[in-house]
């Protein structure tokens, strides 16, 4: 029977709440004990309450009662929350870090020591179990303990492997992603207000088209391309739409911001 992993947990904000919940909702739970810890009080309360786990008010407890410690902070936390865990952290520790920006050069620079460590990117979606993760193992991360690590995060959506200098770009495409599907949907929503639907149908139209063409893409393995020319009839609807984005540029227009958002997120970057 294979061991129990202590998964402890430092932040419990947006992030660091939709892995617990994702983790107690998979089919790891009974692999895994979970404790976290935060700064907050009324964020500890929470969660002990909404999740029964077990919540810490230091990190250095935390870290002295998991095996695998996963940093859920803001990147401008990182610096103290490192310094704050360095003297509790040994060899026996996995090291994962979902602070966006923060290398894995940093992190054993601040620690004074190098520790087996896995950055990872997941996005927003995590919270509905619909997210994607990519992450990047460092020197001395055990095909044992990277399997381990991709099963947490499967357990809130897909998980990608890449190399660590390609975070800042998942950064800027899935990371921020979804503000973009929202503002997609948001003017899509917008149009067909327009055109003479209600509000609350317009969004509803807008949300489940962008739901349904996704899955199809996922499912299918196709091109989108290729599906959108399923749809596209010659002179019909569909194709007259498509004229009328290209020629608003979306498409130079979506290439531009996910290269100005990896560019902000390399300028970001603690290095």
């Amino acid at each position: 029977m294979p061991r129990v992993r202590r998964v402890g947990i430092i932040g419990i904000g947006k992030l660091g709440a939709a892995l617990i919940s994702g983790l107690l909702r998979s089919s790891l739970k009974n692999r895994i004990s979970i404790v976290a810890s935060d700064a907050i009080r009324e964020r500890r309360d929470w969660a002990s309450k909404t999740f029964g786990i077990e919540c810490l008010a230091t990190n250095g407890d935390l870290v002295r009662n998991s095996d695998v410690v996963v940093l859920a902070v803001q990147p401008g936390d990182a610096k103290a929350v490192l310094e704050d865990v360095r003297s509790h952290l040994t060899s026996r520790h996995l090291l994962v870090s979902v602070m966006t920006g923060v290398s894995m050069g940093f992190m054993a620079r601040t620690l004074k020591k190098d520790l087996p460590t896995i950055r990872a990117m997941p996005n927003s979606p995590c919270a509905i179990g619909e997210g994607v993760t990519a992450i990047a193992a460092g020197e001395g991360v055990s095909e044992g303990d990277l399997s381990f690590v991709k099963g947490l995060f499967e357990a809130v959506g897909v998980v990608v492997t890449v190399k660590e200098e390609l975070l800042n770009a998942v950064t800027g495409l899935s990371g921020s992603g979804p503000g973009y599907a929202y503002l997609t949907i948001e003017a899509m929503a917008d149009a067909g207000v327009k055109v003479g639907l209600p509000k609350d149908l317009a969004l509803l139209l807008a949300a489940q088209t962008m739901l349904g063409s996704a899955r199809m893409v996922l499912r299918d393995k196709e091109h989108p391309a290729k599906l959108r020319d399923a749809v596209a009839t010659p002179s019909g609807t569909t194709v007259t739409g498509i004229y009328e984005l290209e020629k608003a540029g979306l498409r130079a227009a979506f290439i531009n911001a996910v290269e100005k958002a990896t560019k902000r997120a390399e300028e970001l970057s603690l290095r």
